[in-house]
């Protein structure tokens, strides 16, 4: 994009990573594990049941026997309604109406998988690898919908591949680290008022399209004490990772007038992933196993999105803030062969009122959790978990403040309400060696 000028370029670079987040608070996916999705996730770093305890406290992969394998699958479906809507232009652009439908759930479903293996090399060792899916986002929008200029399409993959070590250090404590190789994919784009660029607003819409890859590197690491039999707490840390997503941005429908200056170019982005503090309990009581976890995740980490194209720069501000979360459970176990379990959780959405976007139409969440484990055999185990989150409904109201040099410049003010909610099932296979 060489030689555009700074107040064009700004209404075709996305928001990059303002992206909707629709599974999980901001852009991190919970879903991990049927086991302890049944529980609504409380106490997942306290509880050791299986080799998923990769991904919430490595530590307990210490308390895991032999060798173990464990394969989950989540089918996420969430719901965004756009329940209504309006747009205008900036004067700077006329000032016009922006026409448009509010039709249609903008969330797309997807499914992810989650595998897990474990190995004690050692009375006192263990050794672990999960190759998992944490962090994702996916959103579509049609091409005439009342916010197409501020969003279209918003897609981010990871896979994060984590090896880890576990050390039983005193007979009721173990600490555990993993190293996190984390590759991130996303495509994010917009629709260009081209036709306002020329004298007729509405008239000629394009789109632009950026695309990016990189990959990353974090840490974990974890601790699970037992002071007394049947009580244990587990307490887990995950770093940030630093990703800088090279790539594209293209666009096409450009009106001949303005070729010159819409042209396809290289694009670098940079992305911050949170860092993030669980603190977890599981206490046994009887037939019964009671459940708490509490968490505190750094969003404030994605204060701004700083994108680079050409010889050009776009800075977006986010300033989204630091979230809590608490869950609560408890299994029950019925019998050798069969454990039901349930929970409820607060998810706080890190994404402030003002700061809501098409892209991320994000509420607090309050999950509610039912899941059983079957074990067939000592050696299989297999779990299932259903969750319903209920959104809290939100609004968006964002002001294109006519300013050339604003990153809301040409994206147009834009007002909507949001009637949000998702569905996850979960399975889960454990098998022991």
């Amino acid at each position: 994009m060489s030689g555009l000028p700074r107040h064009l370029a700004v209404l075709v670079v996305p928001a990059l990573f303002a992206g909707a987040a629709v599974h999980a608070a901001g852009f991190a996916l919970k879903e991990q594990s049927a086991t302890y999705q049944g529980a609504a996730f409380a106490g997942a770093t306290a509880r050791a049941d299986d080799p998923s305890t990769l991904f919430y406290n490595p530590a307990g992969i210490a308390k895991l026997d032999g060798y173990q394998i464990s394969l989950d699958m989540a089918a996420i479906m969430p719901s965004a309604e756009m329940t209504s809507g309006s747009a205008t232009r900036n004067p700077f652009l006329g000032g016009s109406a922006i026409t448009g439908t509010t039709a249609g759930n903008a969330a797309g479903s997807a499914i992810i998988g989650s595998l897990y293996a474990t190995g004690r090399i050692a009375p006192d060792w263990a050794l672990g690898l999960s190759i998992t899916a944490p962090y994702g986002l996916g959103t579509k929008y049609p091409t005439n919908s009342v916010a197409r200029y501020q969003a279209l399409t918003s897609v981010l993959r990871t896979t994060d591949f984590a090896p880890a070590i576990a050390w039983q250090v005193l007979p009721k404590l173990s600490i555990g680290a993993a190293m996190h190789i984390e590759y991130a994919e996303a495509k994010l784009s917009n629709a260009v008022d081209f036709g306002a660029l020329i004298g007729f607003p509405g008239a000629a819409d394009g789109i632009g399209t950026i695309k990016g890859n990189d990959t990353a590197v974090a840490w974990q690491v974890g601790a699970l004490w037992e002071p007394a039999q049947g009580t244990r707490i587990g307490l887990d840390y995950h770093s940030a990772a630093y990703h800088k997503l090279a790539g594209t941005i293209t666009f096409t429908g450009v009106p001949v007038p303005l070729s010159t200056l819409f042209v396809n170019n290289s694009a670098t982005a940079k992305l911050v992933t949170p860092d993030y503090a669980t603190l977890g309990l599981a206490q046994d009581y009887g037939q019964w196993t009671f459940l708490a976890d509490a968490s505190f995740t750094r969003w404030s980490h994605f204060n701004q999105l700083l994108a680079y194209y050409g010889t050009s720069r776009s800075l977006t501000v986010e300033n989204w803030r630091d979230t809590f979360g608490l869950s609560l459970g408890a299994d029950y176990r019925l019998n050798d062969q069969w454990t039901l379990r349930g929970g409820i959780a607060y998810d706080q959405s890190p994404v402030p009122d003002a700061n809501r976007t098409p892209r991320v139409p994000d509420g607090d969440r309050y999950w509610l959790s039912v899941g059983a484990t079957w074990k067939p055999t000592p050696k299989l185990a297999l779990s299932a978990a259903y969750t319903h989150i209920f959104v809290k409904d939100g609004g968006i109201a964002l002001t294109d403040t006519g300013t050339p040099t604003s990153s809301s410049f040409g994206r147009g003010n834009v007002n909507a309400q949001y009637s949000s909610s998702i569905d996850i099932l979960a399975l889960q296979a454990t098998l022991k060696f």
